[in-house]
């Protein structure tokens, strides 16, 4: 190292110092902006979320008409399958549309206002302008907010207000929903929550049901599917013996298709003969009452006319 007009490193620089922890305050900013980000922002489109809204089983926002394309065309999407991964979305059974309540004019003081802080993804594009409001606290629902949606009707509360309802029906549409598996977190942050909706995700799954509490594909018509695969294959199985009994029928090679050939030529032609007067017979010359076995010089009449000159001759 040195005395060729490169630069000498020094201990600085050759030995690396361990990672700084960030401290709690750097953490809870890092976390904030998460939140909002996923409160703005559809993570299968990057597009700023926009009602129709459907949620996973994690309690993560997307827009609609995005999963609804991703299912058609997923190839659209550079990073679809890994967002969607986890989220095991297959159909629009394993999605809920959310309904969120818009803000009324006084909540919408600022309308010329980014929501959420003015968060911009990578192009540039703000985030949503909508407010969501809760139907019964009027708080707006955010990153600030716990807020939860209900299943199957989909109805989105803070999520206070959920805890002081007594009965199991929605306050909005009056709808039943189950207080174990018919309440889902939207957007969790904390370790906590996330465990309870994978755990709910599993239970469900375990009893045939979707997201949205929809049945699945049962055992029955499992078997149903079976029972006609095995039927097509036992199908084509047959139909393959039987296009092998013909090809076994049919002759091999291609001297046998030509002696069959001549042999239907020669039969027609004795045929024919047979079937001629004496007449048209004696216009050819008969082999048999020619004891030398040759045929004389023009005596066929079909070949009068034709003989090859003698050398030497006229």
């Amino acid at each position: 190292m040195g005395n060729d007009g490169g630069s000498i490193p020094t201990r600085r620089e050759l030995v690396k110092s361990p990672t700084r922890q960030k401290t709690t305050s750097e953490l809870r900013s890092q976390s904030s902006q998460n939140a909002t980000y996923h409160w703005s922002f559809c993570p299968l489109s990057k597009t700023p979320l926009k009602s129709p809204v459907v949620s996973d089983s994690l309690g993560r926002l997307f827009n609609k008409y995005a999963v609804l394309e991703w299912l058609i065309e997923p190839e659209k999407f550079g990073d679809g399958e890994e967002v969607m991964k986890v989220s095991g979305v297959k159909g629009l059974k394993d999605v809920v549309d959310v309904k969120f309540e818009v803000g009324t004019n006084e909540d919408k003081e600022r309308d010329s206002e980014v929501v959420n802080g003015g968060i911009m993804n990578g192009n540039g594009s703000s985030g949503r302008k909508e407010i969501w409001v809760c139907p019964v606290t009027r708080k707006e629902l955010g990153p600030g907010t716990h807020t939860v949606h209900l299943v199957p009707c989909g109805h989105a509360f803070a999520e206070a207000a959920v805890k002081e309802i007594k009965e199991d029906t929605c306050l909005v549409c009056s709808e039943k929903f189950d207080k174990e598996d018919g309440v889902v977190k939207i957007n969790p942050t904390e370790e906590k929550d996330i465990e309870l909706l994978k755990k709910r995700r599993e239970r469900l799954a375990a009893a045939g049901l979707s997201h949205s509490l929809k049945k699945g594909s049962s055992k029955k018509r499992k078997n149903k599917d079976k029972d006609r695969e095995d039927r097509d294959g036992e199908k084509k199985k047959d139909r393959s013996n039987g296009e092998s009994k013909e090809k076994r029928t049919k002759p091999s090679t291609a001297s046998d298709i030509a002696s069959k050939v001549l042999g239907d030529v020669e039969e027609r032609t004795k045929r024919r003969k047979m079937e001629m007067s004496d007449n048209v017979k004696s216009l050819f010359t008969d082999d048999s009452k020619n004891g030398s076995g040759k045929k004389p010089r023009d005596a066929d009449f079909m070949t009068r006319g034709f003989t090859m000159p003698v050398k030497g001759g006229r």
